[in-house]
């Protein structure tokens, strides 16, 4: 448990009297918190029997004049909180710490709800302590990220903060998902009021989109289409009669026919790779934009053919609904049960 500290980051950051302040009252809710811790014990009779036997003139002297009087004692303690507390109020707000002047107590509750002196709200002093050590590791004079306690607590603060987040988006989750299957319309509701906004942008993407996987899936493929296109012309010119009849035309036949395949050949592919430069090339791209558009006007056109919109608010809830309860499995995953698991057990048992 190795705990760093840095006081040159303290001296730049000329706040030293302040937290020479804070300290003071650190140490002075501290001693508060004793006592409160003391006196509690106190009140139990066997604490009292015990104080009487060890030590009978401090017992006499407690019950007396402290225990009695209790509550005097914790008022003054309190007096002190609540003068610190207005003081650093009217300095806040003369240093304009927050945009508005009645910020500070709501950035500090736990200090003034400290002050009430009632056994449930006296343990948010403790939140003094706690803050303050906020306030040094956020300034980097403390490094507290090496020691145990640190890292269990942030352990299991990320846990807690996980469980509960897990079942919020999940319960949220349901009740879209219940939402979806109830609303069959939701599908056609999002093409006409999302989708068909931004029909002209969606087409141009589609189109640029199709051209640019086009060349280069042709590229990638370029090969195998002309063994195909190869093949596909020999068959046709060995079924072609005329050309058969050609090929036997002596010496000069079958020299004819294999110079017009080669042509054939060289013409279709030279078709293959002007269409795919046109379809690629955003000047000459019309007809991939036509066709897109007749596609999206397909789907967005309000009057479809009976049968068209049920199917496609169905297709559009499964979708939906599938997706929904793969998000749920994939929340569902207990991560910091993992980490919990992945910790070797000396060093999980280590915080505690």
């Amino acid at each position: 448990m190795v705990v760093k500290l840095d006081f040159d980051k303290l001296r730049a950051s000329r706040q030293a009297s302040w937290l020479a302040l804070d300290l003071f009252m650190v140490v002075l809710v501290s001693v508060n918190l004793v006592f409160i811790v003391f006196d509690t014990l106190y009140a139990a009779a066997d604490m009292q029997a015990l104080l009487a036997k060890v030590a009978p003139d401090l017992d006499h002297f407690y019950r007396e004049r402290i225990h009695a009087h209790f509550l005097f004692y914790d008022l003054i303690f309190v007096s002190i909180f609540l003068a610190e507390f207005f003081f650093q109020w009217v300095m806040a707000v003369r240093r304009e710490l927050y945009p508005r002047w009645y910020f500070y107590p709501f950035a500090h509750w736990y200090d003034l709800l400290g002050c009430i002196p009632l056994g449930s709200f006296r343990a948010l002093r403790l939140l003094r302590i706690a803050s303050l050590l906020v306030r040094l590791q956020k300034m980097g004079v403390i490094d507290l990220t090496d020691t145990a306690i640190y890292r269990f607590f942030a352990f299991y603060f990320d846990a807690f903060i996980e469980q509960v987040t897990d079942r919020v988006m999940i319960r949220t989750l349901d009740d879209i998902r219940r939402e979806v299957e109830h609303e069959s319309p939701i599908a056609r509701e999002i093409i006409t009021d999302v989708v068909a906004p931004q029909r002209e942008a969606l087409v141009r993407h589609l189109s640029r989109r199709i051209g640019r996987v086009a060349q280069q899936s042709y590229e990638n493929h370029h090969d195998a289409i002309r063994h195909y296109a190869d093949s596909v012309i020999r068959d046709a010119i060995g079924k072609d009669r005329n050309i058969r009849n050609l090929e036997r035309v002596p010496l000069i036949g079958r020299s004819v026919v294999e110079n017009l395949r080669e042509s054939i050949n060289d013409i279709v592919h030279e078709i293959f790779d002007r269409t795919v430069r046109d379809i690629s090339t955003a000047e000459n791209n019309r007809l991939v934009d036509e066709a897109v558009t007749v596609i999206i006007d397909a789907i967005l056109e309000e009057h479809a053919t009976e049968g068209e919109p049920e199917e496609l608010g169905d297709l559009g809830t499964r979708i939906t609904v599938e997706a929904i309860e793969v998000i749920k499995e994939r929340i569902r995953v207990q991560h910091w049960k993992q980490r919990l698991d992945e910790t070797p057990p000396a060093a999980a048992s280590e915080p505690a």
